[in-house]
Protein backbone atom coordinates (compact mmCIF):
# COMPACT_ATOMS: atom_id res chain seq x y z
CA UNK A 1 0.00 0.00 0.00
CA UNK A 2 2.80 2.58 0.83
CA UNK A 3 4.47 1.85 -2.52
CA UNK A 4 1.25 2.48 -4.49
CA UNK A 5 0.71 5.28 -2.36
CA UNK A 6 4.52 6.99 -3.00
CA UNK A 7 4.24 6.07 -6.52
CA UNK A 8 0.64 8.05 -6.64
CA UNK A 9 2.21 10.68 -5.36
CA UNK A 10 5.92 10.82 -6.98
CA UNK A 11 3.66 10.65 -10.43
CA UNK A 12 1.28 13.18 -9.15
CA UNK A 13 4.76 15.15 -8.70
CA UNK A 14 6.35 14.45 -12.04
CA UNK A 15 3.06 15.49 -13.84
CA UNK A 16 2.84 19.02 -11.83
CA UNK A 17 6.65 19.57 -12.75
CA UNK A 18 6.29 19.34 -16.43
CA UNK A 19 3.51 21.13 -16.75
CA UNK A 20 5.32 24.40 -15.12
CA UNK A 21 8.13 23.46 -17.17
CA UNK A 22 6.22 23.08 -20.20
CA UNK A 23 4.24 26.68 -19.55
CA UNK A 24 7.37 28.57 -18.98
CA UNK A 25 8.77 26.95 -21.86
CA UNK A 26 5.85 28.15 -24.03
CA UNK A 27 6.10 31.90 -22.54
CA UNK A 28 10.11 31.79 -23.85
CA UNK A 29 8.82 30.39 -27.11
CA UNK A 30 5.78 32.76 -27.50
CA UNK A 31 8.14 36.17 -26.62
CA UNK A 32 10.46 34.74 -29.19
CA UNK A 33 8.73 34.58 -32.19
CA UNK A 34 7.17 37.14 -33.93
CA UNK A 35 3.51 38.17 -33.57
CA UNK A 36 1.17 35.73 -35.58
CA UNK A 37 -0.91 37.54 -38.68
CA UNK A 38 -4.24 36.81 -39.92
CA UNK A 39 -4.40 36.81 -43.51
CA UNK A 40 -7.96 35.51 -43.95
CA UNK A 41 -8.31 38.50 -46.76
CA UNK A 42 -9.38 37.60 -50.07
CA UNK A 43 -6.89 35.99 -52.27
CA UNK A 44 -6.79 39.20 -55.04
CA UNK A 45 -5.08 41.67 -52.57
CA UNK A 46 -1.72 41.95 -53.60
CA UNK A 47 1.77 42.69 -51.59
CA UNK A 48 2.43 45.48 -54.82
CA UNK A 49 -1.18 46.65 -53.49
CA UNK A 50 0.35 46.74 -49.50
CA UNK A 51 3.85 47.79 -50.81
CA UNK A 52 2.17 51.25 -52.86
CA UNK A 53 0.40 52.38 -49.66
CA UNK A 54 1.31 56.14 -49.52
CA UNK A 55 1.46 56.53 -45.74
CA UNK A 56 1.90 60.57 -46.13
CA UNK A 57 -1.16 60.09 -48.00
CA UNK A 58 -4.14 60.16 -45.48
CA UNK A 59 -7.81 61.57 -46.06
CA UNK A 60 -8.95 65.24 -46.20
CA UNK A 61 -12.13 66.88 -46.66
CA UNK A 62 -13.90 66.51 -50.60
CA UNK A 63 -17.29 67.88 -49.90
CA UNK A 64 -20.11 68.47 -48.08
CA UNK A 65 -23.36 66.01 -47.10
CA UNK A 66 -25.52 68.86 -45.78
CA UNK A 67 -24.16 69.27 -42.46
CA UNK A 68 -21.59 66.74 -42.83
CA UNK A 69 -18.44 66.80 -43.92
CA UNK A 70 -17.24 63.81 -46.55
CA UNK A 71 -13.51 62.67 -46.26
CA UNK A 72 -11.75 60.75 -48.24
CA UNK A 73 -9.81 61.24 -52.09
CA UNK A 74 -11.33 63.82 -54.52
CA UNK A 75 -13.04 61.49 -57.52
CA UNK A 76 -12.56 58.22 -55.93
CA UNK A 77 -14.12 57.35 -52.89
CA UNK A 78 -15.42 59.35 -49.52
CA UNK A 79 -17.50 58.68 -46.48
CA UNK A 80 -19.23 60.41 -43.89
CA UNK A 81 -18.82 59.48 -40.32
CA UNK A 82 -16.80 60.41 -37.26
CA UNK A 83 -13.29 59.67 -36.99
CA UNK A 84 -12.91 55.72 -35.72
CA UNK A 85 -11.72 55.19 -32.26
CA UNK A 86 -9.90 51.79 -31.67
CA UNK A 87 -12.79 49.01 -30.58
CA UNK A 88 -15.82 51.20 -30.96
CA UNK A 89 -18.25 50.61 -33.77
CA UNK A 90 -19.70 53.49 -35.53
CA UNK A 91 -21.66 53.96 -39.04
CA UNK A 92 -20.17 55.37 -42.43
CA UNK A 93 -22.03 56.63 -45.24
CA UNK A 94 -19.45 55.50 -48.40
CA UNK A 95 -19.67 57.83 -51.45
CA UNK A 96 -18.06 56.24 -54.62
CA UNK A 97 -17.18 58.35 -57.81
CA UNK A 98 -17.06 56.91 -61.57
CA UNK A 99 -18.87 53.67 -59.60
CA UNK A 100 -22.84 53.29 -59.46
CA UNK A 101 -22.16 50.01 -58.33
CA UNK A 102 -20.50 46.61 -57.87
CA UNK A 103 -18.99 44.40 -55.27
CA UNK A 104 -17.25 46.37 -52.64
CA UNK A 105 -13.75 44.96 -50.73
CA UNK A 106 -12.44 46.80 -47.35
CA UNK A 107 -8.75 45.63 -46.42
CA UNK A 108 -7.69 47.49 -43.33
CA UNK A 109 -3.80 47.01 -43.15
CA UNK A 110 -1.78 48.54 -40.09
CA UNK A 111 1.46 49.95 -40.88
CA UNK A 112 3.18 49.36 -37.50
CA UNK A 113 1.88 45.39 -37.30
CA UNK A 114 1.30 44.61 -40.63
CA UNK A 115 -2.23 43.07 -39.64
CA UNK A 116 -4.96 42.90 -42.26
CA UNK A 117 -8.68 43.37 -40.88
CA UNK A 118 -12.06 44.01 -42.22
CA UNK A 119 -13.05 47.24 -41.64
CA UNK A 120 -16.60 46.56 -42.40
CA UNK A 121 -18.05 44.69 -39.42
CA UNK A 122 -19.90 42.32 -42.05
CA UNK A 123 -16.70 41.41 -43.01
CA UNK A 124 -14.55 42.17 -46.05
CA UNK A 125 -16.90 41.97 -48.81
CA UNK A 126 -20.64 43.24 -50.05
CA UNK A 127 -22.36 44.62 -52.61
CA UNK A 128 -23.36 48.16 -53.00
CA UNK A 129 -25.91 49.54 -55.40
CA UNK A 130 -27.07 52.84 -53.54
CA UNK A 131 -28.45 56.16 -55.19
CA UNK A 132 -25.98 59.01 -56.21
CA UNK A 133 -25.62 61.94 -53.73
CA UNK A 134 -23.79 64.97 -53.73
CA UNK A 135 -21.93 64.68 -56.62
CA UNK A 136 -21.13 60.82 -56.44
CA UNK A 137 -22.48 57.79 -58.44
CA UNK A 138 -23.26 55.69 -55.56
CA UNK A 139 -23.61 55.83 -51.78
CA UNK A 140 -24.19 52.78 -49.13
CA UNK A 141 -24.18 52.89 -45.30
CA UNK A 142 -21.87 50.15 -43.10
CA UNK A 143 -20.85 49.62 -39.88
CA UNK A 144 -17.31 49.76 -39.14
CA UNK A 145 -14.72 49.52 -36.96
CA UNK A 146 -11.22 48.52 -36.31
CA UNK A 147 -9.30 46.55 -33.28
CA UNK A 148 -6.34 49.02 -32.81
CA UNK A 149 -5.58 52.67 -32.91
CA UNK A 150 -2.77 53.71 -35.27
CA UNK A 151 -2.23 54.51 -38.91
CA UNK A 152 -4.32 52.06 -40.93
CA UNK A 153 -4.59 51.88 -45.07
CA UNK A 154 -8.38 51.11 -46.23
CA UNK A 155 -7.79 49.19 -49.52
CA UNK A 156 -10.80 49.99 -51.07
CA UNK A 157 -11.52 47.81 -53.54
CA UNK A 158 -14.68 47.19 -56.65
CA UNK A 159 -15.15 44.00 -58.03
CA UNK A 160 -12.03 42.68 -56.82
CA UNK A 161 -9.85 45.25 -58.71
CA UNK A 162 -8.09 48.08 -56.13
CA UNK A 163 -10.35 51.35 -56.57
CA UNK A 164 -8.65 53.59 -54.11
CA UNK A 165 -6.64 53.89 -50.69
CA UNK A 166 -8.04 55.65 -47.79
CA UNK A 167 -5.20 56.64 -44.89
CA UNK A 168 -6.62 57.10 -41.78
CA UNK A 169 -5.54 57.62 -38.24
CA UNK A 170 -7.36 55.60 -35.79
CA UNK A 171 -7.55 56.84 -32.24
CA UNK A 172 -7.92 54.70 -28.66
CA UNK A 173 -11.24 54.41 -27.43
CA UNK A 174 -12.46 57.51 -25.50
CA UNK A 175 -12.65 56.48 -21.77
CA UNK A 176 -16.65 56.90 -20.53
Amino acid sequence: MKVKFSLLVFSLCCLIMSGCVSEKEETKDEKAQPVMQNDDSPSFVSDDDIKNIDWDNTISKIGTNGNSDIFGNPNKVGYVGPDLQAKKKDKWLWHFFGKAEGELTVVAYHQETSMKEPLLTSGYTRDFSGGAMNGADATMPSNVSLPSSGKWALLVYIDEQLFDTLVINVKDKATE
